[in-house]
C-alpha cells in the first residue's frame, strides 16, 4: 500500500476569500491536488512515480509544494523552519487554505487526505470524504511508513544544513526509521529501555559503613587539598611581588629609552639639516660657475658675429663699386614687352579653340556614359530581379522604391529584400540557396537597428498599408557562426563547400541567414555524396541537412525513442535569383557606343595638339618674364646695395655697444664663491659636532636596549612561571572544592543510611546507637548482604544453644528472621528477573544487531560506489561503543574525502564546505534509496553550493539510481539545472513559473500548443 505519493503534477493551489467556499467533486479527487497557501491562488500539479525534478526561479513557489506535502500529511510547522503556526501559510487577504493529497494504493482504493486551515487557527481533516482527526491521519501516515520528520526521508530547504549537524546516534535512529526493516528502530528502543532496567536491578543498596568510610576518606582528601592550596598560595605571593618589581624596572627603562630616542632624533635632524645646507651651497657654487661661463660664451659669440658682419659689409661695398653708372636697359625692356604681348594673343586664340573642343568632348562622354549605363542596366542582375519582383509582388517593390529614396531617415544599415541583397558566387549555385531559404524571407527586408525596423513598419504597413516582410539581425557577431568541423572533415563523402560559402552579401545579412538557416553547418556535395548517403547518415549524425548535386537530404532523430528518420527532396530550379537579358538592344547599344568612342578619340587628339602648342607658348612666356625681371633688377641694383651697406653699419655699431667686461664679471663671481665656501665650512663643522653626538647617543641607547631586553626576558620568564603557578593554584582550588562537595554528599548519604540503620534497630533519631549495637558494628564490619546473612546464621546458632531465653529477645529474633527471609526472597526474585531480563536482552540484541550490521554494510557499499563515481572516497561505519551494552551510544559514522591529498574525515558541520556537505547528504540519501520501504523522498535545493562538476555528477547519479535501480518516488527541487544533462525517459521535469501574466492551469493545453507549433513549421 502507498508505494508512491502519486500527485500527477496537480498541485492546485486555491485561496478562499471570506464568504466563499471550495467545492470538490469525485472527478477532481481522482487527481491528487493541493489547495495551498502562501504563493498560489489555484494551481494543480501532476507528477510521475519515479524521479520528479521541480525547477523554477526563486520565489515562484517550489518550496510551497514541499510545505503542502508536509502539512497535508500531518507534519508539524517546525519541521519546515519557515513559520510557527499553520495559519501563517495562508495567502494574504484569504480566509482559509485547502490541501488535498492522493496516496496511491496498489491493493485497493486510493487514500485521499484533505486538510483545511482556517484563519481562526482551526483545522478540519477528511480521509476519502469522511471526517477525520489529526491523530487518525497521523496513524494512517505512520502505517504507510511516511516520516515527514525524518531528515533521511524528507529534507526541506531550511533543514538541509541540519543533516550534517545530526549526531551519530540521531543519524542511526533516522536511518532505522527510513529503512524500517524488521522493526529495527523499535528493537533498538527496547534494548535501550531494557539496559536501563537492568542497571536498576544490578545496583545494590549502599550501606552505611561503606559511605562512612568513603566520608572519612573524602574528609582526609579535603584536608590534604586544603594544605596543598595553602602551600601553593605561599609560593604564589612572592612571585607576584617579584613580577611587580620587574615590571617597575621595565617601565623605568622604557622611559629612559624614550627620552634617549627623542634626544637622538633631535641631533639627527640637526645633522640632516646641516647636510641639506651644504648641498644647497654646493649647488649655488655650480650655478655661479655656469653663469660666468655663459657670459664668456656670449662675449665670444658677439665678437665672432661682428667679424661676420664686417666681412659681409666688405663684400657689399665691392659689389657697389663694380656697378656701371651709365648702362641703359630700357630698350631691352620695351622689346621684351612687345614679344610677351604677341605670345599672349596667340595663347588666347588657342584657348578659345580648345574650349570649344573640350565642350564637344565632354558632351560625347556624357552620351557614351548614358549608353554604357543603359547596357549596364540591361546586364545588371539587381535591376532584372527588381523587375521580377515588381511582376511578382508589387507591395514589396513599392517598399523597395521608398527605401531607396529615404535611406537618410535610417540610423543603421538597412538591407533590401534578400533576393536583391545577396547573389550566388556562380549562377549554378542559385538552386541550392533558394532550396534552403523560404520565399517569405526572399522578399524580407533586413534591419540591423530596432528603431529603423519600427520606423519602416510604421510607414510601410501602418500608413501605406503595404503587405511586406521584415526581419531583425541578431546581435551575435559573424565570427561566432563557425562550422562544427572544417569541410575537409567531410571531404571523403564528396562534400566540397558549406552553403555559406556560395553567397555574396553584407555581414548583417549573413548573420541573419546563419542564425535562421544554419548555413555555416550545411555542406554541399557531388555525385559521390549521393552514393554515400547511407554512410553519411550513420557516421555523421550531426548533419541534419546536406545537399548532393540534385537532392536535398533532411535527417532527424526522435527525442522519445531515439529512432532516426530522413527525407530527400529534388532540388527545384531557381526563380528569385535569375532573370533574362534583352540581347538585341544590348548589341545595338554596343555598336552606337563604338562609333561615339571613335569620334571622341579624334577630338581628344586634336585637343591634345592644342594643349601642346599652348604649353610651348607658356614656356616662352615664362622665359620672357624672367628676362624682364632680370633687367628690372639690374636697373635698381645700385640703390639696393647702398641701402644694405647702411644697415650693416648700424648692426655693427649695436653689437660693439653691447660688449661685456669679462675681468669685472670674474671678480664678482670669485667674491661670491668665497662667501659660499665659508658658509659650507661652518655647516660642515656643525654637522661633524651633531654627528658625534648622534654616535654617542646611539651607543648609550644600545646599552639601554640590552638592559631592557634582559629585563623583558626575565619578565616573560616570571610571567610564564606565575602562569604555571596560577594554573596549579586554580587546579588545586578546583580539586579542593570538589573534595568539599564530595565530603558533603558523602556525609548526607551516610546520615541517611545512619537514620535507616537507627530505624531498623529501633533507635530514636536523636539518640546514639546502644553500646551493644556499636560494639556489634565494630565486631562485624561487614559491608555486603552476604556477609551480614552469614553473621545472622551464626548468631542464630548461638542463640539456639542457650539454655535460658529472654522472651523479648526471642520476639525480636523472630521479627528479624521474617525480615531477613523477605529480603532473601526479594534477592532471589530479582536475580531470577535479572537472568530472565538478560536472556531477553540477548535475544533482542541478536535480532537487532545482525540486520543492522548487514544494513550498514549495504549502505557503505552504495555510498562508497556513489563517491567512487565522482572520483572521491566515502565510507559508512557502525560506531560501536567501548561497552557494547550501552545501546544508546550506538551510531552511524560518515567519513568522506574529496581530494587525493586528504584523509577520510568524519562528516561534520565544521570540517567540510557547504557544497561538500550537500554532495555527501544527497549521496547518503541515495544510498538508502534501494533499501527503503518509505513510499517517497523529498529533497529541496540540495544542489545549492555545489560546483558545476559535482552538481552534474550528482544529478546523473540521482537519475541512474532513481529511474533505473529504484522503485521509490523521488522529488528533487532546484532553481536551476546545468545545460546538457542526461535525462531518463521515465523521469518527470516540472517547470514552475509564476506571475500576473501566467495562464490559469485549467487553460493549459499541451496538445493545443503542439498542434499550433506544427502549423507554424508547415507555414515556414
Amino acid at each position: 500500500m502507498a508505494r508512491h505519493l502519486k500527485m500527477s503534477l496537480c498541485i492546485r493551489i486555491v485561496q478562499v476569500a471570506e464568504g466563499t467556499s471550495v467545492g470538490t467533486s469525485s472527478r477532481r479527487l481522482r487527481m491528487p491536488t493541493f489547495f495551498v497557501f502562501r504563493t498560489y491562488d489555484s494551481v494543480e500539479f501532476k507528477v510521475g512515480p519515479f524521479l520528479n525534478v521541480i525547477i523554477g526561479p526563486n520565489g515562484t513557489g517550489k518550496s510551497t509544494i514541499v510545505c503542502a506535502i508536509c502539512l497535508g500529511l500531518g507534519g508539524k510547522t517546525g519541521l519546515l523552519g519557515r513559520a510557527q503556526h499553520a495559519v501563517d501559510f495562508i495567502k494574504y487577504d484569504c480566509q482559509k487554505a485547502r490541501i488535498e493529497l492522493e496516496l496511491k494504493n496498489t491493493k485497493g482504493e486510493n487514500k485521499i487526505i484533505v486538510r483545511e486551515i482556517h484563519k481562526n487557527s482551526t483545522n478540519h481533516w477528511w480521509v476519502n470524504g469522511r471526517q477525520a482527526t489529526l491523530k487518525s491521519v497521523e496513524e494512517l501516515v505512520a502505517s504507510l511508513n511516511i516520516q515527514v520528520g525524518n531528515l533521511c526521508q524528507f529534507l526541506p530547504q531550511e533543514k538541509v544544513a541540519d543533516f550534517a549537524k545530526m549526531t551519530q546516534e540521531e543519524l542511526l535512529e533516522n536511518t532505522e526509521k527510513a529503512i524500517g526493516k524488521n522493526e529495527m528502530y523499535e528493537n533498538h528502543q527496547r534494548l535501550k529501555e531494557s539496559r536501563n532496567e537492568a542497571r536498576g536491578l544490578e545496583q545494590a543498596l549502599p550501606e552505611y559503613e561503606m559511605k562512612r568510610r568513603e566520608y572519612e576518606a573524602s574528609k582526609k582528601d579535603r584536608d590534604q587539598k586544603a594544605e596543598e592550596l595553602k602551600r601553593a598560595r605561599i609560593q604564589y605571593n612572592p612571585l607576584q611581588k617579584k613580577l611587580d618589581s620587574m615590571k617597575q624596572k621595565r617601565d623605568t627603562l622604557d622611559g629612559e629609552m624614550k627620552a634617549k630616542t627623542g634626544k637622538l632624533k633631535e641631533y639627527a635632524n640637526k645633522a640632516h639639516s646641516n647636510s641639506k645646507e651644504i648641498e644647497a651651497a654646493a649647488d649655488k657654487l655650480e650655478e655661479i660657475k655656469d653663469e660666468l661661463k655663459l657670459k664668456k660664451d656670449q662675449e665670444q659669440g658677439r665678437k665672432k658675429k661682428i667679424q661676420d658682419l664686417r666681412r659681409q659689409l666688405e663684400a657689399l661695398q665691392n659689389d657697389y663699386q663694380k656697378i656701371e653708372d651709365n648702362v641703359d636697359v630700357q630698350p631691352q625692356l620695351d622689346s621684351v614687352g612687345s614679344q610677351m604681348s604677341e605670345i599672349h594673343r596667340r595663347m588666347t586664340g588657342i584657348q578659345q579653340e580648345g574650349e570649344i573642343i573640350k565642350r564637344e568632348v565632354n558632351n560625347d562622354r556624357r552620351i557614351i556614359q548614358g549608353k554604357q549605363q543603359e547596357i549596364k542596366e540591361i546586364q545588371n542582375i539587381e535591376t532584372r530581379r527588381l523587375e521580377h519582383l515588381r511582376s511578382k509582388h508589387r507591395d514589396t517593390y513599392n517598399a523597395v522604391m521608398w527605401c531607396k529614396e529615404n535611406m537618410d531617415k535610417f540610423q543603421g544599415a538597412v538591407h533590401l529584400p534578400l533576393m536583391l541583397s545577396m547573389s550566388p558566387k556562380d549562377p549554378s549555385l542559385a538552386k541550392f540557396i533558394e532550396m534552403n531559404i523560404s520565399s517569405n524571407d526572399m522578399k524580407a527586408f533586413v534591419f540591423e537597428n530596432s528603431n529603423d525596423y519600427r520606423l519602416f513598419m510604421n510607414e510601410i504597413c501602418d500608413k501605406q498599408k503595404l503587405r511586406v516582410n521584415a526581419v531583425k539581425v541578431p546581435q551575435t557577431p559573424l565570427s561566432a557562426f563557425k562550422a562544427r568541423h572544417p569541410i575537409s572533415h567531410y571531404s571523403e563523402h564528396g562534400f566540397h563547400s558549406y552553403l555559406k560559402e556560395f553567397i555574396n552579401c553584407a555581414d548583417g545579412v549573413m548573420r541573419y541567414l546563419c542564425a535562421q538557416y544554419n548555413l555555416h553547418n550545411i555542406p554541399v556535395g557531388n555525385r559521390r555524396t549521393k552514393e554515400r548517403v547511407e554512410i553519411i547518415k550513420e557516421k555523421c549524425p550531426e548533419l541534419s541537412r546536406f545537399y548532393t548535386d540534385e537532392y536535398q537530404y533532411s535527417c532527424k532523430r526522435s527525442r522519445h525513442d531515439g529512432s532516426f528518420s530522413s527525407r530527400s527532396t529534388k532540388i527545384r530550379d531557381p526563380t528569385w535569383l535569375t532573370a533574362s537579358v534583352d540581347t538585341a538592344r544590348e548589341q545595338s547599344l554596343t555598336q552606337e557606343l563604338r562609333v561615339l568612342q571613335d569620334g571622341l578619340q579624334q577630338k581628344e587628339r586634336k585637343y591634345g595638339e592644342l594643349q601642346r602648342k599652348s604649353q610651348e607658348l607658356e614656356t616662352k612666356m615664362n622665359q620672357l618674364r624672367e628676362e624682364k625681371k632680370r633687367l628690372t633688377a639690374q636697373k635698381d641694383q645700385k640703390k639696393r646695395l647702398q641701402s644694405q651697406i647702411e644697415a650693416k653699419h648700424q648692426r655693427i655699431g649695436k653689437e660693439e655697444k653691447d660688449a661685456l667686461n669679462i675681468e669685472e664679471e670674474e671678480g664678482k663671481a670669485t667674491k661670491k664663491m668665497q662667501e659660499i665656501n665659508i658658509r659650507k665650512c661652518q655647516c660642515l663643522s656643525k654637522m661633524r659636532s651633531n654627528t658625534k653626538e648622534c654616535v654617542k647617543l646611539s651607543r648609550e641607547k644600545i646599552i639601554l636596549s640590552l638592559r631592557h631586553a634582559n629585563i623583558v626576558r626575565e619578565h616573560e620568564n616570571l610571567v610564564a612561571e606565575l602562569r604555571d603557578q596560577s594554573q596549579i593554584l586554580e587546579r588545586i582550588e578546583r580539586e579542593f572544592e570538589r573534595a568539599k562537595s564530595h565530603v558533603m554528599e558523602t556525609k548526607d548519604c551516610a546520615k541517611k543510611l545512619l537514620d535507616a540503620a537507627k530505624k531498623k534497630t529501633n533507635t530514636p533519631q536523636n539518640s546514639e546507637l546502644s553500646p551493644e549495637l556499636k560494639q556489634a558494628f565494630e565486631d562485624h564490619p561487614q559491608t555486603t548482604l552476604e556477609e551480614i546473612d552469614s553473621a545472622i546464621h551464626e548468631q542464630r546458632a548461638r542463640a539456639d544453644s542457650l539454655f535460658q531465653t529472654d522472651e523479648r529477645v526471642i520476639h525480636e529474633y523472630h521479627e528479624r528472621k521474617k525480615e531477613i527471609h523477605k529480603l532473601e526472597s526479594d534477592i532471589i526474585e530479582k536475580k531470577k528477573r535479572l537472568d530472565s531480563h538478560k536472556d531477553e536482552i540477548e535475544e533482542v540484541k541478536r535480532i537487532w544487531i545482525e540486520p543492522l550490521t548487514d544494513m550498514v554494510e549495504k549502505i557503505n557499499e552504495n555510498f562508497g560506489h556513489f563517491f567512487s563515481c565522482m572520483n572521491c572516497a566515502g565510507e559508512v561505519d557502525l560506531n560501536v561503543p567501548s561497552n557494547p551494552e550501552d545501546y544508546e551510544k550506538y551510531g552511524i559514522k560518515i567519513k568522506v574525502k574529496f581530494r587525493d591529498s586528504e584523509i577520510l574525515r568524519e562528516l561534520t558541520a565544521q570540517h567540510q564546505s557547504g557544497g561538500e556537505r550537500s554532495v555527501s547528504t544527497v549521496l547518503y540519501m541515495m544510498a538508502l534509496q534501494e533499501m527503503t520501504k518509505c513510499p517517497f523522498r523529498c529533497v529541496d535545493e540540495i544542489n545549492q553550493g555545489m560546483d558545476p562538476i559535482n552538481e552534474r555528477k550528482v544529478f546523473e547519479l540521482v537519475v541512474n539510481t532513481v529511474c533505473k535501480r529504484s522503485c521509490s518516488q523521488y522529488f528533487l527541487l532546484t532553481p536551476k539545472l546545468l545545460p546538457d544533462l542526461e535525462y531518463a525517459n521515465n523521469m518527470t521535469v516540472l517547470c514552475v513559473c509564476n506571475g500576473p501574466l501566467m495562464l490559469n492551469h485549467t487553460e493549459w493545453n499541451i496538445q493545443k500548443f503542439v498542434r499550433r507549433r506544427r502549423r507554424l513549421q508547415e507555414d515556414d
